[in-house]
């Protein structure tokens, strides 16, 4: 096995990392957990692409328009309003009791974004949710003469249900569905479809990450190898912890596989004309920084992690094949010098 390790000006590592954002059309999770403070923000990012072909002069292509919507909402727990954010708080806490996680949401971010293109053919639908919950108590019981700290992780493939109605500047409409966005620009398509074989593919939930469910033995591993250039003290920020450990999923590689869209379609009848829906779902790209060397454990309760601060002498730095735009970010972590690590292992 060969590791091989460069250090790059922060702007020059910046300049490689813009290279990677537009790589970010990916279903997206991303988080940094500092055991010591059992608190966090979660970055989810559902995205989904709807493709409605349509024959010419057809009602559903006649009824479609090119349109945009974006917008950004943010709320915290107990919150009284008409924005429906406690609605999508009280979903995210639901979810996570299902995924048998015992953190739960005490605010939470939201930005919406869709584009509508028609022409005579068909019609292509764009959604991106990003949401973006604060979690708290993360942290498991530590048992007796416990070493570190036992941080859950069971949180990570959670699924968002149902309509979730929240008021935009275009007017309250469901964000979790396909059909939410249909039945506020254009309510007599959305009956149709509705009462359709589309039904299932049109309120398939856009907030749902269960593929971040994926074992964390698929996931790649690296802990940061350099933290010692802080002198010894630590890294800023993390609690103590000498070491950043990072878990990835969605780069594939001969191990594990190559990870697929996942994709849906189905022909209808409307109004006398045959409409087909094809639905896309991009494969995942998930991130999880641990502050601290993270060993990940599975039990029947499911997925954990300890972590203490320092990395156990003799342990490797990766499982290997590990996505370059990861080791990226250990620059903004170094304060004025930004470090990249080229990492690749052969047997």
């Amino acid at each position: 096995m060969k590791h091989f390790t460069s250090a790059f000006s922060a702007a020059v590592a910046a300049l490689l990392v813009s290279g990677f954002v537009s790589q970010a059309f990916a279903a997206d999770l991303h988080v940094t957990l500092v055991p010591e403070r059992n608190k966090t923000q979660v970055s989810f990012v559902g995205v989904r692409v709807l493709e409605v072909s349509h024959p010419s002069g057809s009602s559903v292509e006649q009824g479609f328009d090119d349109y945009r919507i974006s917008f950004k909402m943010n709320g915290t727990a107990g919150q009284q309003d008409d924005s429906g954010l406690s609605q999508l708080i009280s979903a995210v806490n639901q979810a996570l009791l299902n995924a048998k996680s015992p953190a739960h949401a005490t605010a939470i971010e939201l930005t919406y974004n869709a584009i509508i293109r028609s022409d005579a053919s068909r019609t292509i639908i764009n959604y991106k949710v990003e949401l973006t919950p604060t979690l708290e108590d993360y942290l498991l019981q530590a048992e007796a003469g416990q070493v570190g700290h036992i941080v859950d992780l069971e949180w990570r493939g959670i699924v968002v249900d149902g309509p979730i109605i929240l008021s935009s500047p275009e007017g309250k409409f469901d964000v979790n569905r396909p059909i939410g966005l249909i039945q506020l620009r254009y309510p007599d398509i959305a009956e149709k479809f509705a009462n359709s074989q589309a039904k299932e593919i049109m309120e398939d939930s856009l907030m749902n990450f269960e593929d971040f469910d994926a074992p964390m033995s698929s996931w790649q591993f690296l802990f940061d190898p350099v933290g010692a250039y802080g002198g010894g003290v630590g890294l800023q920020g993390t609690g103590g912890a000498k070491v950043i450990s990072v878990f990835a999923l969605g780069e594939g590689s001969i191990r594990e596989g190559a990870y697929e869209p996942e994709e849906k379609e189905v022909t209808v009848n409307i109004d006398g004309a045959d409409v087909r829906v094809h639905s896309n779902n991009p494969p995942p790209s998930a991130q999880i920084q641990i502050a601290g060397y993270a060993d990940d454990q599975t039990s029947e309760a499911g997925d954990f992690a300890l972590v203490t601060a320092d990395a156990p002498a003799g342990i490797t730095t990766s499982t290997g094949g590990f996505p370059i735009q990861v080791l990226l970010v250990f620059g903004g972590m170094m304060g004025a010098i930004a470090i990249f690590i080229l990492f690749k292992a052969r047997k």
